[in-house]
């Protein structure tokens, strides 16, 4: 079987099937990347000293109130 008359074949058969490909965003949206970063789970820098409760809840707040002074700042 030569070439030419191989391609043909193929192409005859990959001619019975038809594909749909679904529309899908490729880029995700600035409130997708916000979650992401925001719900992104975080590995403690160093394991061995660990964390009290205090100084745990004081590291997860800090984005939370770190997030709207950004934003007021960047907007003045």
């Amino acid at each position: 079987m030569n070439h030419d008359q191989f391609e043909k074949e193929l192409k005859e058969k990959l001619d019975q099937f038809t594909v749909e490909v679904p529309d899908f965003p490729m880029k995700k949206s600035r409130l997708n990347r916000i979650a992401n970063w925001f719900f992104n789970p975080v590995s403690i820098p160093f394991p061995e000293v660990g964390y009290k409760k205090n100084a745990f809840l004081s590291i997860s707040w800090l984005p939370v109130l770190i997030l709207p002074l950004t934003f007021v700042l960047f907007l003045l």
